[in-house]
């Protein structure tokens, strides 16, 4: 287990240091805003769910920092163009393995082929990392081009829109963790699962 950890931090610190994203924000959490009183106001952190993978999992009270630190590894280069955010990964840092030793890892979405909602999970390479961005008022973003609501399909105004209402806190299971945790919603139907309910996901800087 430990070699493993070791060769995926490894493969991940190479990764990330050929990535696109080598500039990273100071640190930050993530708040939920819901219209639900339970959620309204909670915080995203880390939770294990596998050999260096972490879920994004709801905390209503924890003591450790760590575990609710994220940060933002952005671009090298801004965007120019007004209508276009700053792109990069979230990430968080791992600690574990003997010597002990501490790596940047990255969110990537995860897809269940029965479902219509992807599984966002910190894991340990960028290869297939989700990028993501912020909105000028802090919210959790997912960028995407092309509109195929319509018929036929056509690029959305000035290329892009920022995704930010398709974020659920829902009961989740992956490699037999059972969490409530963070879900992203693909497409504009109602997430299957039914214990989902719709958030926002903010960054607040510490």
């Amino acid at each position: 287990m430990v070699r493993s950890i070791f060769t995926l931090a490894a493969a991940f610190g190479l990764a990330l240091a050929q990535s696109n994203y080598p500039n990273q924000s100071a640190p930050f959490n993530l708040v939920l805003s819901s219209e639900n009183s339970t959620l309204d106001g909670l915080q995203l952190g880390a939770c294990h769910s596998g050999a260096a993978v972490e879920s994004l999992c709801v905390f209503a009270n924890i003591t450790t920092p760590q575990f609710l630190t994220f940060y933002f590894n952005g671009s090298a280069e801004a965007p120019t163009n007004p209508g276009y955010l700053p792109a990069g990964l979230l990430t968080w840092t791992f600690t574990g393995g003997i010597p002990e030793f501490t790596q940047n890892t990255a969110m990537t979405f995860m897809y269940n082929t029965a479902s219509n909602l992807a599984f966002p999970l910190i894991w340990p390479s960028d290869a297939n990392s989700q990028a993501i961005s912020f909105t000028d008022d802090g919210l959790l973003a997912v960028a995407a081009n092309i509109n195929d609501t319509l018929d036929p399909p056509e690029p959305f105004d000035n290329y892009v829109t920022y995704i930010t209402d398709r974020w659920a806190i829902c009961k989740t299971y992956w490699q037999a963790y059972d969490y409530t945790a963070l879900q992203f919603v693909l497409g504009d139907q109602k997430p299957q699962n039914p214990s989902c309910e719709y958030v926002k996901v903010k960054r607040v800087f510490l």
